[in-house]
């Protein structure tokens, strides 16, 4: 089935709600679109510690489309439950581990933290509203995706991906010929990050963009980055004696 065509059996027989996160693809996939906002709910998640530069987004497609659901995310409270998120997660700082020894820092894994403060939220309300068929920006050429691909049905929602055989520089070149303007921090940073200080995603290029243009949340960044630093030396020490072995004698 074509995707004009899963639109309109959905905006006929049940709900259709696109999901949005301020970046590069979700803003070509609403633009693409555009004929269909009628038909649709837009679905925005505010983690709790958005850059100023998503909420310039945010506020302009409130603006536009006709029908905009802001809801409330949990960054803050699954880090007081949780701990700060991390790339590198030493045993030392799972809940297990600080009660083995006694002492150390709790934290957790960056998807189980994105899970908790954004995707879990949104699911929950996106049930609760009784949505039908989920849009989401996703592509093929992505390094982070779900197994689902577009058509599929999965716990009785269907899931479109508009942009799923499309390019990074497709989307780039299609925002470019529709006028929109992008974030400024596509200009050093790789991604559309939900949360300004958020401890992991290192591969992001965080550290440039706000030490330049948010200097108060880069010292907070670099105070969690600490934390984590001081949790894993040890372990990491450890782990580099094994592998400079050259094994038994």
């Amino acid at each position: 089935m074509k995707m004009n065509d899963i639109i309109a059996h959905h905006a006929k027989n049940g709900r259709i709600g696109l999901q949005f996160s301020g970046g590069k693809d979700s803003l070509a996939m609403l633009y693409l679109l555009e004929k269909h906002w009628p038909d649709l709910t837009v679905y925005w998640v505010n983690a709790g510690d958005p850059f100023p530069e998503t909420l310039e987004v945010v506020e302009r497609v409130r603006a536009m489309v006709p029908h905009f659901v802001e809801i409330d995310g949990g960054q803050r409270e699954s880090i007081v439950q949780f701990g700060i998120p991390t790339d590198l997660l030493p045993v030392s700082s799972t809940p297990i581990g600080l009660h083995a020894t006694g002492r150390g820092t709790l934290m957790q894994d960056r998807y189980s933290c994105c899970v908790r403060s954004i995707m879990l939220p949104l699911a929950n309300r996106m049930s609760q509203d009784g949505i039908t068929l989920i849009v989401r920006g996703q592509k093929n050429v992505d390094t982070h995706k779900g197994p689902l691909r577009s058509g599929d049905t999965d716990g009785g929602i269907q899931y479109l991906f508009p942009l799923e055989n499309w390019t990074t520089e497709q989307v780039f070149e299609f925002l470019e010929d529709r006028g929109v303007e992008l974030p400024l921090f596509y200009s050093t940073m790789k991604g559309a990050p939900d949360c300004m200080t958020c401890s992991a995603w290192w591969e992001e290029g965080r550290a440039q963009y706000l030490s330049t243009h948010h200097p108060e949340q880069y010292v907070i960044y670099q105070q969690r980055l600490d934390v984590i630093r001081e949790a894993v030396h040890e372990h990491i020490a450890a782990f580099n004696v094994e592998v400079k072995s050259d094994g038994p004698a």
